[in-house]
């Protein structure tokens, strides 16, 4: 299993990674803040990483 991890306090809410993530892990939740979840899914193309602009994923395999 892949561990990605969001640095909540750097994350601004832009939904970068939720429109860039070709499988679907990350979902915006109801406080404007993106959240891992579909983990499983993830098929570690480093995309989300790379894409954030403000440097708040983390990823195990990047």
């Amino acid at each position: 299993m892949v561990d990605i991890s969001i640095d909540l306090d750097a994350c601004v809410g832009c939904g970068t990674c939720v429109d860039t993530c070709p499988s679907s892990v990350y979902e915006m939740n109801d406080e404007g803040k993106s959240t891992v979840v579909n983990a499983d899914d993830c098929v570690e193309c480093c995309a989300c990483v790379e894409a954030c602009p403000e440097g708040a994923i983390s990823h195990s395999s990047c």
